[in-house]
């Protein structure tokens, strides 16, 4: 009788080295979907509109900021928004800052809202946040619109209008990446009024998209490839115990 033991013992430790090898891939398969997952989280828009505001001397004027985001990986909206916009006080003061409907968007949930003005360092923040999360918010619409009085004494001068300090949140407490697109406001006598339209009252901008449901598509793959490599060692392993 032919005994076999050695070369089991071989082919036993050659699969189970296969095996370390394709775990070991399938660590680093996991490590980098995650890695694309994260950087597939799209990026957070501010911008100020018009780019390019006019008016005369002493006029009101309204200037929006506006909010592009599609979420993160696997649909998942923004839970809070913050940004700061700085102007020029000598040029431009403050009337009213009106809070836009973006975070409106999405699931039926409450918007809670707060603001800070500054004119004399001519800065204000603007702040909000979903209460409950309710899987966040996504799309494109006004998150602000601040009321500016030009000043009497502005004629002939350009004031800028800066989106600074921007913090995006999703729904899963993870931060966004922002970008921000800035603006000014040209003050000239004679000159006729171009600025945002007036703000819509809370609530009344758009419809809410109850019942979003996230495709299966939209899995993460790092589960998948590590799921798929580890079935495959499993089967290398089966195969050598299979044999006589």
């Amino acid at each position: 009788m032919r005994t076999r033991g050695p070369r089991n013992a071989r082919e036993v430790a050659t699969a189970v080295g296969y095996a370390a090898v394709l775990l070991v891939v399938a660590s680093l398969a996991i490590a980098g979907a995650a890695g694309t997952a994260a950087a597939g989280d799209s990026a957070t828009i501010l911008e100020v509109d018009p780019e390019t505001a006019e008016a005369p001397p002493g006029e009101t004027i309204h200037v929006a900021v506006v909010m592009t985001s599609d979420g993160g990986y696997g649909g998942i909206g923004l839970e809070r928004i913050a940004f700061g916009l700085e102007y020029d006080s000598d040029v431009l003061t403050v009337e009213e800052v009106h809070h836009g409907p973006w975070l409106e968007q999405g699931n039926e949930t409450t918007v809670v809202t707060d603001h800070a003005v500054d004119d004399e360092a001519g800065t204000a923040r603007i702040e909000q946040y979903r209460d409950p999360a309710a899987g966040g918010a996504t799309g494109q619409d006004r998150v602000a619109t601040v009321t500016f009085r030009v000043a009497e004494d502005a004629d002939g001068t350009t004031a800028p209008l800066n989106v600074t300090a921007v913090d995006a949140g999703l729904a899963n407490d993870w931060p966004v990446q922002s970008f921000t697109h800035n603006g000014s406001v040209v003050v000239e006598a004679g000159t006729g009024v171009v600025d945002a339209s007036a703000p819509e009252p809370a609530g009344e901008n758009g419809e809410t998209n109850d019942g979003d449901s996230v495709d299966i598509g939209d899995a993460v793959p790092g589960f998948v490839a590590g799921t798929a490599l580890a079935t495959l060692v499993g089967v290398c392993l089966a195969s050598v115990a299979r044999r006589p």
